[in-house]
């Protein structure tokens, strides 16, 4: 679990200056409950890059989160020409009566009003609207059952740790009431995704539709007559903002069983990051930690060296090897990338070695601590060189001392 603690008492400052720096958070005080999750993970949204991972594949309840899967799917569904934006969306009488449940609802549905795709979509991501959310996923998969089967489909093409029951989020123990459970499901069944998984398809959502930052963005957004707030209430303007880790998006959840959810995306050095928790006991403090620690800690920079100086295995023979390319990553500074050097090429042993340029000499291995990200680096030889073997070596070490001897020899 996922724990950031904060320092009880003097007595421990001068442990604190000292792993002050670590990542995560920890010390020996009292748990903060506020900062407890079981799962988190942090991405770089362009390249894909984590930068830290706790129990990221462990399959959770993620509660509306999983609405970023369903509209996923609806900007797939308009990209294909399979719906417009523009098109009305059938509403059943189950949906129009969730929508006006009291207690899972966040905008009502009247009789006989209508809403387009585009209105659902806002109404879903900002407002985290249950019964926008089913309606788009009946629309786009012709029922309920079949869109919530093309969720699964999505998550097992891009090999998620992932399994839907659910368009919206629900669990079973309200959907019955309105007959939105999954046939053969039973009564507590709910979605179970991982912190990695969830993530993934919010990057995916934002690669392929970055509108939906700019929509997410909002404090609220009016449909027809209705004002539908944002369930993001950590946006700028809203009661929970905190200028030091400002956020434009994403996505909330909770659920009793879930626990807070929470999937949000920023920006750092120029680059979009998105941070996602998974139950918490509060929606937004563990997360503000977490951005914050990436903040102090994360450095977006180059991660392996122009050139490295490098001994090839059993000979005395050191090269000077240039990197293949340039290879920019986020690393902590407090817990830098294990190092760790492969030989790429055989050495003959009892023969003259011939390195072409541009040989791949050398493999560094880079390994963040935080994540477990691996990346590989390939160093090459700048230029041909002829490098004797080692029995050689041996050999002209050997020829060459019985000529400094000879002459004391004759001296004798």
């Amino acid at each position: 679990m996922l724990k950031f603690r904060l320092w009880g008492t003097v007595l421990w400052l001068g442990l604190a200056l000292i792993v002050w720096g670590q990542w995560p958070l920890r010390a020996t005080a009292a748990t903060d409950p506020a900062t407890e999750v079981k799962a988190a993970y942090v991405v770089d949204a362009n390249s894909g890059q984590a930068i830290y991972a706790d129990h990221a594949d462990k399959k959770l309840p993620i509660a509306s989160l999983s609405k970023l899967m369903t509209l996923y799917l609806v900007t797939q569904a308009v990209r294909k020409g399979q719906v417009k934006w523009t098109d009305n969306v059938p509403i059943s009488a189950d949906v129009r009566k969730l929508a006006a449940s009291p207690t899972l609802s966040t905008m009502p549905m009247a009789k006989d009003e209508k809403f387009t795709v585009k209105e659902l979509f806002a109404a879903t991501l900002v407002g985290s609207s249950n019964s926008s959310a089913i309606a788009l996923g009946e629309l786009i998969g012709g029922s309920n059952a079949k869109f919530i089967q093309l969720m699964n489909q999505q998550a097992a093409r891009w090999q998620l740790a992932a399994h839907f029951v659910s368009a919206s989020g629900l669990d079973n123990t309200d959907l019955i009431r309105y007959h939105y459970n999954l046939p053969g499901t039973s009564n507590q069944a709910q979605n179970l995704v991982s912190a990695r998984a969830i993530t993934t398809v919010a990057r995916q959502l934002i690669k392929d539709y970055p509108a939906v930052i700019d929509i997410a963005n909002h404090g609220s957004i009016k449909i027809h007559r209705y004002r539908v707030a944002t369930s993001v209430q950590i946006l700028k303007g809203q009661k929970h903002y905190d200028a030091a880790v400002p956020v434009d998006g994403l996505k909330t959840g909770y659920t009793a069983q879930a626990g807070a959810c929470l999937v949000a995306t920023f920006k750092q050095g120029g680059r979009r990051l998105i941070a996602t928790t998974l139950g918490g006991t509060w929606k937004y403090t563990a997360n503000a930690k977490l951005r914050l620690q990436t903040q102090q800690q994360e450095r977006y920079h180059n991660v392996a060296p122009a050139t490295m100086k490098y001994r090839l295995p059993g000979t005395q023979t050191t090269l000077k090897l240039v990197a293949k390319s340039s290879v920019k990553r986020w690393e902590n500074v407090q817990q830098p990338f294990r190092q760790t050097q492969t030989a790429a090429v055989p050495v003959q042993r009892q023969q003259v070695n011939y390195l072409a340029a541009n040989t791949t000499v050398m493999r560094l291995r880079l390994t963040d601590p935080n994540s477990g990200t691996v990346t590989t680096v390939a160093y090459v030889s700048p230029k041909a060189q002829m490098i004797p073997g080692p029995m050689q070596q041996v050999a002209k070490a050997t020829a060459t001392k019985h000529q400094l001897n000879l002459p004391l020899a004759f001296a004798n």
